[in-house]
């Protein structure tokens, strides 16, 4: 019998049309969980709810795209900057994670001793609390007393103001703690898709006078392909969102120069540095963020082929 997956939506629905019956419930609630307070955040966005005094808590007023209009006539540069900076910020930290979890994978996939105990170690940035993790990085890049400057100062090396004197250096520091919480996931993957590759492929390519980087390039990366385009695009989504390394680690700064749409999103809702709350413009860049994440989410769908033959 034909795969399921392979026929067309009139099909799959009256044949699967129990499961849906009983996805209903889930469904609804998730749809009134979900969908209301994207809708509220629709409507508050084209308020002025919180702005420069014309909307309060208690009395606010629909006024459109106003508040659209003036962020991309006056406020252009802030806005392309967030959109600068939260692709840097989630397409490089998906390069590294690539990077790094291919290349401990690659390792751990070698015969070596104690790869078992190799492998629970890998796990060990995993199994913290991100949180805590995140708090405990701070620190290390502080100027004064974190240990990395100390470190540096132990090989002759000038501390370096990680979070606030230059935009690399912030930079630099996110990257690599966000590397630090995230590679074992990746190892795990890209490994586990290693030892499913038939062994006999590397033995007939060793016959054959095949070396290590060939193998690689002709065995190995073909079969992690599609693994490595999957995890790299669900990778990119969820890092473009990924609030807590930025807010925690530099809050966005020095400047703007860090700040991407989610934490300019918080500091504007929750009056960040003592300024008044500003909920419709909060709104607004809560909504062009998920335009943008819909917009990948649709490439990132289409790239996958998850609708194949849906529609036909």
């Amino acid at each position: 019998m034909a795969d399921l997956r392979d026929q067309t939506l009139g099909f799959r629905l009256r044949h699967e049309w129990p499961a849906y019956v009983y996805l209903l419930p889930v469904t609804v609630v998730l749809l009134v969980l979900n969908a209301y307070p994207i809708a509220y955040t629709i409507y508050i966005s084209m308020t002025d709810f919180g702005t420069g005094g014309r909307g309060s808590l208690l009395s606010y007023h629909y006024i459109g795209l106003t508040n659209y209009i003036y962020a991309i006539t006056n406020q252009s540069s802030t806005v392309l900057a967030l959109i600068g900076n939260s692709f840097f910020w989630a397409g490089g930290c998906v390069a590294l994670f690539l990077l790094v979890g291919l290349g401990l994978a690659s390792v751990l996939n070698q015969p070596l001793r104690g790869k078992s105990i190799y492998r629970t170690l890998i796990l060990l940035p995993w199994a913290f609390p991100a949180f805590i993790t995140l708090l405990v990085w701070a620190g290390m890049w502080g100027y004064e007393y974190g240990i990395i400057n100390g470190v540096l100062n132990s090989v002759g090396i000038h501390s370096v103001n990680w979070l606030l004197s230059s935009p690399d250096a912030a930079w630099a520091a996110l990257f690599i703690t966000n590397v630090w919480l995230s590679f074992p996931f990746y190892t795990v993957v890209f490994l586990a898709t290693m030892q499913a590759i038939p062994k006999d492929l590397y033995e007939a390519a060793s016959i054959d006078g095949a070396g290590t980087l060939s193998q690689f390039r002709r065995i190995t990366l073909p079969y992690l392909m599609p693994t490595i385009v999957f995890v790299g695009l669900m990778g990119f989504l969820f890092t473009f969102n990924n609030f807590y390394p930025i807010y925690l680690i530099t809050n966005g700064g020095p400047g703007l120069s860090t700040q991407i749409f989610i934490t300019e999103s918080y500091n504007d809702a929750f009056g960040a540095h003592g300024a008044s709350p500003l909920y419709s413009t909060a709104a607004m860049y809560s909504v062009l963020d998920f335009l943008i994440i819909i917009v990948l989410t649709v490439v990132v769908i289409w790239k996958s082929d998850l609708t194949r033959n849906w529609l036909r």
